[in-house]
């Protein structure tokens, strides 16, 4: 079976997001660990943000695979 370009695409978009995730989280729990709290709230935003675009991600590759059939 041929790999499905679209959930491909969708299955890299959601890796990269992932790995955005573990790198904010990684950086966030410097920042608590050196009492930086400025920061550790500014990357709890951008954690927020990563999140809400992680959610997006899973359920467009969901979706995708669901109407198509298919997989990455």
């Amino acid at each position: 079976m041929t790999p499905c370009p679209k959930a491909a695409e969708l299955s890299q978009s959601l890796n990269e997001i992932l790995a955005h995730i573990v790198d904010l989280t990684k950086a966030q729990l410097d920042a608590f660990q050196e009492n930086r709290e400025g920061e550790m709230m500014r990357l709890d935003k951008e954690l927020e943000n990563a999140i809400g675009k992680k959610e997006r991600a899973i359920g467009a590759l969901r979706e995708h695979r669901r109407e198509h059939h298919c997989a990455a």
